[in-house]
C-alpha cells in the first residue's frame, strides 16, 4: 500500500492558499470497500427518493417543516447537517478510511509534524429536495479553535472533506476562496460580515471561489480560517457522501471537537483498535512504544481490554528499556 499519493506542489497550494484538493487521493475499490458500512448508516439514493419506508430516512423529515428551514436564501439550517453521524462505526472498513496511510502521510506534510491527531470525524449524507443547502461564506475557526491559528505554521490544523461519492456541480459542492482574499479580516468578524451584507465584498469572494468537485476519493483540505459555504444540491434524485474530519499537531490542546476516548464504549472501538497499524493508533492519541506511560501493569491493562491487539512493539520497548 503506497502511502505518499500527494506531491510537493499540493503542499506549496495549501501554504499559498489555505485550502487544496487532491482528486483520486484514495482510489474508487479504496472507498467501496467501506459501502456496507456507509449504507448501514444512510438509505441508498435510489431508495430515499423513492420514499420507501426506512428509520434511517426519518432524521431527513422530523423538523423539515420548522421555520427555520424555510426560505430559500442562504443560511444555516439544522436540516442541513440531518445527515451528520459521529464516528466510530460499526463497520471496520469504514472506520479505518481517516486513518488511512496516504492522509496521514498527507497531514503529516500538510501540519509540519509526524505527531498528529485525528480529532474529528463524522460521515455526512445530503440528499437533493431534503432542504436548501446553500450557506452564507464562512470560517470554522469558532468550533475548532479556542485560539488564533499560528501564522508560521506551528500547532496547525487542517479539516478535509474525504469525497466517499463523485462531487459534480449539480451535488452541492463545497465553495471555496484563497485565504489572500480573506487575511486582512479579524478572523471573528468574517462570518458576522458574510451573513449581514450583500456586499462588494461577498461578491468578489463569490467570483473568486473554486467548486471542490472530483471522484469519489477525492480529499479537500482546508485550514479553519479559510472562507468557504456550502452550496445546494441540484440533481434530480442525487445524493452526496463524504467523511468530515479534522487533524491537528499533537500539541494543539486548544484544537478539538470530537472526544474519542469517551467512544471506547461504542460497539466499532475495538475491532478498530485491533485493527490499527501502530502510526493509525498514535493518530488516535495512543502513546506510542517508548512512551513513558508503558510499563508492565499498563501492558497487562490494554491486553486485557483489547485482547485482539498485537501489543509487540510495545513490549518490546519496555523490554528495551529494562536494558
Amino acid at each position: 500500500m503506497c502511502e505518499v499519493r500527494h506531491c510537493e506542489a499540493h503542499i506549496r497550494h495549501y501554504r499559498e492558499h489555505g485550502w487544496v484538493l487532491i482528486e483520486s487521493l484514495l482510489s474508487r475499490s479504496e472507498i467501496d470497500t467501506a459501502e456496507p458500512g456507509l449504507f448501514g448508516l444512510y438509505p441508498r439514493p435510489e431508495d430515499f427518493h423513492a420514499g420507501r419506508a426506512d428509520f434511517r430516512s426519518e432524521a431527513y423529515k422530523a423538523i423539515a417543516g420548522s421555520p427555520e428551514n424555510a426560505g430559500s436564501e442562504p443560511k444555516f439550517r439544522p436540516m442541513q447537517f440531518a445527515g451528520l453521524r459521529e464516528f466510530p462505526f460499526a463497520d471496520t472498513s469504514l472506520n479505518l478510511l481517516p486513518l488511512y496511510p496516504a492522509i496521514l502521510a498527507l497531514m503529516e506534510d500538510v501540519l509540519a509534524t509526524k505527531d498528529i491527531r485525528l480529532y474529528q470525524a463524522e460521515t455526512f449524507a445530503k440528499y437533493t429536495g431534503v432542504t436548501q443547502y446553500d450557506q452564507p461564506y464562512h470560517v470554522d475557526y469558532t468550533n475548532h479553535l479556542m485560539l488564533p491559528p499560528r501564522r508560521d505554521g506551528r500547532f496547525a490544523q487542517a479539516q478535509a472533506f474525504l469525497f466517499l461519492s463523485d462531487v459534480t456541480p449539480d451535488h452541492g459542492p463545497t465553495r471555496i476562496i484563497s485565504r489572500t482574499l480573506s487575511d486582512f479580516l479579524p478572523l471573528p468578524t468574517i462570518n458576522e460580515l458574510a451573513t449581514r451584507i450583500g456586499s462588494d465584498l461577498v461578491q468578489s469572494w463569490e467570483a473568486a471561489s473554486s467548486a471542490a468537485v472530483g471522484p469519489k476519493g477525492t480529499l479537500l483540505v482546508y485550514a479553519a480560517d479559510v472562507v468557504h459555504r456550502g452550496s445546494d444540491m441540484r440533481l434530480p434524485g442525487g445524493a452526496r457522501f463524504l467523511f468530515n474530519l479534522g487533524y491537528k499537531a499533537a500539541s494543539a490542546d486548544w484544537v478539538g471537537a470530537n472526544p474519542w476516548p469517551r467512544k471506547g464504549f461504542y460497539p466499532g472501538w475495538d475491532p478498530l483498535v485491533s485493527a490499527c497499524s501502530v502510526r493509525q493508533l498514535e493518530a488516535l492519541g495512543f502513546p506510542g512504544p517508548g512512551h513513558p506511560y508503558w510499563d508492565e501493569a499498563t501492558l497487562k491493562g490494554a491486553s486485557e481490554r483489547y485482547p485482539r491487539l498485537d501489543l509487540a512493539p510495545w513490549r518490546e520497548a519496555v523490554a528495551a528499556r529494562r536494558r
